[in-house]
């Protein structure tokens, strides 16, 4: 029993597990090197399946890597442009023409400025806390200007009651002389 215990003390003492970071999917790539080995081999047919499946695999890659897939349609479209000649040599104009025009042809991969947008987010974050501590500020401001008018306001409710205690002791005073005074003539007058 003690050791069980132990156990879940043990276990709560620990500090939880980070959770894991989303993993990017790996994209499987045609390699250059298998595509220089058909081109080497002369095989117009393997030739156009590798350059169709790379093609797809550039799709693909954009989605997930646009600067990996712009560095792979670089590196594929320079082993297609130096070897033109041996490839035109044993596929000729047909099937495979078609699919290293393609391939060659594909759009201009754009890959996205991360140091432009992380720029950008700072930008609107400092104007957030900008913003946020004129707001702050401001409140204060009225908060300040509240708390002088409450400070006048109660000042000025001493002075108005000072001035009734001080008027009532007054009227006190002048009634209690009056009333000394009416009995002095009183008791003078009997």
């Amino acid at each position: 029993m003690a050791a069980v215990a132990m156990t879940f003390t043990a276990c709560k003492n620990e500090a939880p597990a980070p959770a894991p970071e989303p993993e990017t999917p790996e994209v499987e790539l045609v390699s250059t090197d298998s595509i220089a080995a058909v081109i080497e081999a002369a095989d117009s047919t393997q030739l156009s399946s590798l350059l169709t499946e790379a093609q797809a695999k550039i799709e693909e890659l954009t989605k997930i890597d646009p600067a990996k897939a712009k560095d792979y349609l670089a590196a594929i479209q320079t082993l297609l442009k130096e070897n033109a000649d041996k490839i035109k040599a044993f596929a000729g104009t047909g099937a495979v023409a078609s699919v290293i025009d393609a391939v060659n042809n594909l759009p201009a991969i754009e890959v996205p400025d991360v140091a432009a947008a992380a720029e950008e987010a700072a930008d609107k974050a400092a104007e957030g806390v900008k913003d946020a501590a004129e707001a702050v500020q401001d409140a204060a401001a009225e908060k300040v200007e509240d708390a002088k008018a409450a400070v006048n306001d109660a000042a000025n409710a001493a002075v108005d009651k000072a001035n009734e205690v001080k008027d009532a002791a007054a009227e006190k005073a002048a009634g209690a002389i009056d009333d000394a005074a009416n009995k002095l003539k009183g008791a003078i007058g009997q």
